[in-house]
């Protein structure tokens, strides 16, 4: 019994140790999130801290070094333009780990973890082309403003990272049942104020940033390189025309298309949207004096709309207005030979540029709309108004518009 006592205290004195609780460093971490240096000593935070160690040394920050190099300069970069303080780069690595292409098993997706309510609340498009949750620059720059929303609204950053978790209305909530906002109240798993994961969420986030403190840890697991050096975001932004391929840019680049598609994760079918006169497109900033040396848009081929199916349409009747083999529709929409178009579909039509780009009127068919009239001739409401003064919401079949100069 005596030596069991003896084992057992020496195991808890050397779990108490995991770290220094008057670290400067690490008091000055918590600090940045608003958290009192007393919550070092949290039990619970030692387990985490532990954990998360054990991983690090085992697997680094992220997914994959090639990753962490990539994107932890560029979300360094960003995070330092904004009113977050740097230690907000651990959300996005609790979120995904910068696995590109994570996606959650409730469906939330991309670097920052967003579902995609909360992503298109915050101007994140998904549509069949695009799904921004993955673009890396927007996405980050959505989580930004969000996350200074919620500090606004709740006053302390680390509440603004469990709001980010679990929802501002439950926090709100946790924080009204608990009868006050500090982290050991609200984190308390004998109370239950706020969700497991959450308590979880909170501690996994405060650990790596401790963790990152120490320049001794880095310089073993060997992020010292990247972790708490200011650095210019290596990614750069190029404009492109719609139906532009990646494959193409690779080329030009004279890069593997795997590493630009590794930045360009948000483009689902590996081009940039049809209907959209530029898209951004991201490539290493090393490579942005050679895009500008080579490129040159390509000539006709690419070129896309879309078409909203009616009812009584079929692929014949699609081919004969576009003037567009009916295997080439099929091709481009994956569908099979004994595949029929189905009522309020959206149907990507290749087409020829000189199909649309200089004609002056359009003649309304039937079921046809202001928006689809817009947007079949690459114009917006507004411009589409300008040259129409007369022109009613509600259009007719027959009527002639304007659409061209």
């Amino acid at each position: 019994m005596h030596w069991l006592l003896i084992v057992t205290l020496f195991l808890l004195n050397g779990y108490a140790l995991s770290f220094n609780p008057n670290d400067e460093k690490k008091i000055a971490v918590l600090k940045h999130f608003d958290i009192p240096p007393s919550f070092l000593k949290d039990s619970y935070l030692n387990d985490m801290y532990v954990e998360k160690k054990r991983d690090c040394t085992l697997n680094g920050f992220a997914n994959s070094i090639e990753n962490a190099d990539v994107f932890i300069p560029m979300l360094t970069s960003l995070i330092s333009q904004s009113d977050l303080p740097s230690e907000f780069l651990y959300v996005a690595l609790a979120e995904s780990g910068l696995d590109t292409l994570s996606t959650s098993s409730q469906g939330a997706s991309g670097l920052w973890q967003f579902m995609p309510g909360t992503g298109k609340v915050h101007g994140l498009k998904i549509t069949p082309y695009v799904d921004e949750r993955r673009d890396h620059i927007k996405s980050t720059r959505a989580a930004i403003t969000y996350l200074s929303q919620l500090h606004r609204q709740f006053g302390k950053w680390y509440l603004a990272i469990i709001a980010y978790n679990c929802g501002d209305g439950k926090l709100a909530r946790a924080i009204r049942k608990a009868g006050s906002d500090d982290l050991s109240v609200l984190a308390n798993p004998a109370k239950g104020y706020i969700p497991p994961e959450s308590r979880r969420y909170i501690r996994k986030i405060i650990s790596m940033a401790l963790l990152a403190s120490d320049q001794v840890f880095l310089e073993q697991i060997q992020y010292d390189h990247l972790i708490g050096v200011a650095s210019e975001n290596p990614i750069a932004t190029v404009y492109l025309p719609e139906g532009e391929d990646i494959d193409r840019i690779a080329a030009v680049l004279e890069m593997p298309k795997k590493k630009l598609m590794l930045l360009n994760t948000h483009l689902k079918r590996g081009i940039t949207p049809p209907s959209q006169y530029t898209y951004p497109v991201y490539i290493p900033e090393g490579k942005l004096e050679l895009f500008r040396q080579k490129y040159r848009p390509k000539a006709l081929k690419g070129y896309f709309v879309m078409h909203k199916t009616k009812s009584g349409e079929n692929l014949a009747m699609l081919s004969r207005r576009y003037n567009v083999a009916t295997g080439a529709i099929r091709v481009e929409n994956m569908m099979g030979e004994r595949d029929e178009l189905r009522t309020n579909r959206s149907v990507t039509i290749p087409i020829n540029r000189p199909f649309i780009v200089n004609p002056s009127f359009h003649r309304v068919e039937s079921g046809e709309t202001l928006f689809s009239v817009a947007k079949l001739y690459n114009l917006t409401i507004e411009q589409l108004r300008a040259k129409n003064p007369f022109i009613q919401s509600k259009v007719k079949e027959g009527e002639e518009i304007k659409v061209g100069d």
